[in-house]
């Protein structure tokens, strides 16, 4: 196992996507947190997230629907590309001043991937020459809307896969 400090959480959607409806994301402030690679062949990742009382109902709700949910992290610096994963809220526990929620997820899509996934997409389109470096550069830079097709489809191969929920296990 490797543990790496986790900089940032965002819940990307924790929903089915329906046609053309935008991702929706909450930018989880943490005040302190951890990500620990299990090193497994299933991609495996177990998170520790230190959170503000305001976040507790929240997370207390997939923890008690047992539903999971798709996070966006970045590991080490803030400046590193995120990963995304499907996670499973495993606990949420009261501190002093703080609640600490555990999350135990699995890698779906990581930067190679995206990268690929945005270039294969650009060269079906069409795009070649400069004009497909100019694209690249611009949807790599512009994440939102650009890899939201991407996104939904890892969030749909996932749940086939029955590593998703949504409440009926």
């Amino acid at each position: 196992m490797k543990t790496f400090q986790l900089c940032s959480l965002m819940i990307l959607f924790d929903q089915e996507l329906r046609e053309n409806e935008v991702m929706k994301g909450k930018d989880i402030p943490l005040v302190d947190s951890l990500i620990i690679n299990k090193e497994e062949a299933e991609k495996n990742w177990l998170i520790e997230a230190v959170l503000d009382p305001e976040w507790e109902q929240f997370f207390r709700d997939y923890l008690e629907k047992n539903q999971s949910l798709m996070a966006e992290v970045t590991i080490s610096k803030r400046t590193n590309d995120p990963a995304t994963l499907v996670c499973e809220v495993r606990s949420v526990n009261k501190l002093v001043d703080h609640i600490s929620v555990h999350l135990e997820g699995v890698l779906v899509v990581k930067k190679e991937d995206l990268s690929d996934m945005v270039l294969k997409k650009l060269i079906d389109e069409g795009f070649e020459g400069e004009a497909l470096y100019n694209e690249y550069r611009k949807r790599k830079k512009d994440r939102g809307r650009a890899i939201q097709g991407i996104l939904s489809n890892a969030y749909e191969q996932v749940k086939e896969k029955g590593f998703y929920s949504s409440g009926n296990k």
